[in-house]
């Protein structure tokens, strides 16, 4: 299995057994939430060109947010690619009358599941368990608060604390810790970094915005965009 840092930010490929995997990808400069009074991101390095990954197979979203389901960088992809994601992205997506396959995760033509967060009022924290031969990996870019890990080879997972006002969702991205933790709880011999981008940001949110980047990272494979990571089991 390769998988494949596309950004510094969350975008991947994920590539096995002949299938290639585009996931959460975001390459327009900016991503904006509701307006760009309130949020808005900025991207400080070059991303890749949508014409120059080639042949995708699947798409794969694991959040409706702007910087998981950016509409302006997905538009730009084939509309025969088919989109897997949970039924409320889903819903998102057909909105935009583009892509003309829509999979709900529970018809995945590979085996993905979902891994909920431990409240049902909790949209952030869910996570995804992906298996093929090669091994299994646990995908969650926000962080995850489940307190039972399904075992997985490889965690990919934030390491960066990004803390708003309760009212405005908490704590989103968990931390360095809690990746530590999850890691613990999987049984993953290998943690791989992701979500943690330091984005120019402006806006009410990034005002009110309180971001922990951890510079000591000790058992965390880091990489940098175009590098990649191959496990077997």
């Amino acid at each position: 299995m390769r998988l494949v840092k596309l950004n510094e930010d969350s975008s991947w490929m994920w590539e096995w057994e002949g299938i290639r995997v585009l996931v959460d990808p975001w390459f327009t400069p900016s991503q904006i939430d509701f307006h760009p009074a309130f949020s808005e991101q900025f991207h400080l390095t070059a991303q890749p060109k949508v014409e120059a990954l080639g042949k995708i197979d699947y798409i794969f979203i694991s959040h409706p947010f702007t910087d998981h389901c950016n509409k302006e960088t997905l538009v730009q992809f084939d509309k025969d690619i088919p989109v897997i994601s949970r039924p409320g992205t889903l819903k998102k997506i057909s909105g935009w009358n583009h892509f003309n396959v829509l999979i709900p995760i529970e018809e995945a033509p590979f085996k993905i599941r979902v891994i909920p967060s431990n409240s049902i009022f909790d949209p952030v924290h869910f996570a995804f368990q992906i298996e093929n031969e090669d091994g299994i990996f646990i995908y969650a870019p926000h962080g995850t608060k489940a307190t039972n890990l399904p075992n997985a080879d490889v965690l990919i997972t934030t390491t960066t604390t990004f803390k708003l006002p309760f009212w405005l969702g908490g704590t989103i991205n968990l931390g360095y810790k809690k990746a530590l933790r999850a890691k613990e709880l999987s049984g993953a011999s290998i943690l791989v970094a992701t979500h943690d981008e330091k984005k120019q940001g402006k806006g009410f949110v990034e005002k009110l915005a309180i971001k922990t980047y951890e510079s000591q990272l000790k058992d965390v494979n880091v990489l940098r965009q175009g590098e990649d990571l191959v496990f077997h089991r």
